[in-house]
């Protein structure tokens, strides 16, 4: 007898359980929860309907064309494909802490140069977040920042499982080519 999609859907969340327990947490959630947020975050912004984003260019709030299915860079304006080896996931306060890593609005697109070779072009980035997010959520942030959060093997496998289930309907309307 077939297992129904509920029954599925456990027994994967069992077998990533299991694979999560062959690690510390934090090397399972670099390794298994940060990669697939990151490919997350790019898909969905590449979904945003919108021809023209919002982006720092020479210092100026501009706003940036481009096609469905790419990513503009927050701090220089630069466009290309979500999925592409130029395009990253920036997050504006660089940390590894738990506490603002996986914070959907610390995050969002920059190119490889600007996330890379330019450290994150924190000004620009500031510029950005707090034109597009607001200082409320800027301030909100470095507030999270100073916080101490600690994920349990579960907390990561549910994380990591929420993600994939959005990065793949993202990716099903970057297919479908339809907004």
């Amino acid at each position: 007898m077939p297992l129904s999609p509920k029954e599925k859907a456990e027994r994967a969340r069992e077998r990533m359980l299991d694979t999560a327990k062959k690690y510390q947490n934090s090397t399972y959630s670099r390794k298994f929860v940060a990669p697939v947020f990151q490919k997350m975050i790019r898909a969905e912004a590449a979904c945003d309907p919108r021809q023209y984003l919002t982006a720092i260019v020479e210092g100026e709030i501009r706003q940036v064309e481009r096609k469905f299915g790419q990513c503009v860079c927050v701090t220089c304006g630069r466009v290309a494909a979500w999925d592409s080896r130029d395009m990253q996931t920036g997050h504006f306060l660089a940390s590894r802490r738990n506490s603002i890593l996986y914070e959907e609005m610390n995050v969002a697109p920059q190119c490889s140069v600007c996330n890379g070779h330019r450290s994150g072009s924190v000004n620009e980035y500031r510029k950005w977040m707090i034109y597009m997010r607001g200082l409320d959520v800027v301030e909100h942030l470095e507030r999270l920042k100073t916080q101490s959060v600690t994920f349990t093997r579960f907390d990561l496998v549910d994380m990591k499982i929420d993600y994939a289930n959005r990065l793949k309907a993202a990716e099903s309307k970057l297919k479908s080519g339809e907004p």
